[in-house]
């Protein structure tokens, strides 16, 4: 899809497309967090990054046929101004409430994401009489138990 010769109409279309879509992927993430197909999770994340940058170039496509940065009131009465204003403007709508529903589909795989790595750095550190090399998101090693001796040779 060429963005650059989008009309305001079609890019709001097309990102309520997008969005619908990715709501679809992050259902389908959120399957495989929940699964045990890293094949279905290596997809999910995949299909996620491209409709994100999709909805990233089609937001870029709105900011410059929009020109200044709007709020949300005074981006409805910029669209209200427009051929067909109303139908924008529901557009709109629609779009902003996909992008809630977004959001709470990112947190609820971020969350569930952050149960599995505390599940598996905990196995690690069970498995392990001195505390796994790894490093949280910070660079730092995070502070963990001391491991547990089962056995020794």
């Amino acid at each position: 899809m060429n963005e650059s010769s989008l009309t305001i109409a079609e890019v709001l279309d097309a990102q309520i497309r997008c969005a619908r879509e990715l709501i679809t992927v992050l259902d389908d993430e959120h399957a495989a967090l929940t699964g045990r197909s890293i094949e279905a999770l290596e997809a999910a994340c995949e299909a996620k990054a491209a409709a994100a940058q999709t909805l990233q170039r089609l937001g870029d496509r709105l900011q410059i046929l929009s020109g200044p940065r709007r709020s949300g009131p005074e981006f409805e009465a910029w669209l209200a101004r427009h051929p067909d204003g109303a139908a924008l403007i529901d557009a709109w709508r629609v779009l902003i409430g996909l992008a809630g529903q977004l959001a709470d589909g990112n947190r609820r795989n971020g969350v569930l994401l952050e149960v599995r790595e505390q599940q598996v750095k905990t196995a690690l550190v069970a498995l392990s009489p001195e505390p796994p090399a790894t490093y949280g998101r910070s660079g730092y090693r995070p502070n963990l138990p001391q491991g547990r001796v089962y056995s020794r040779a």
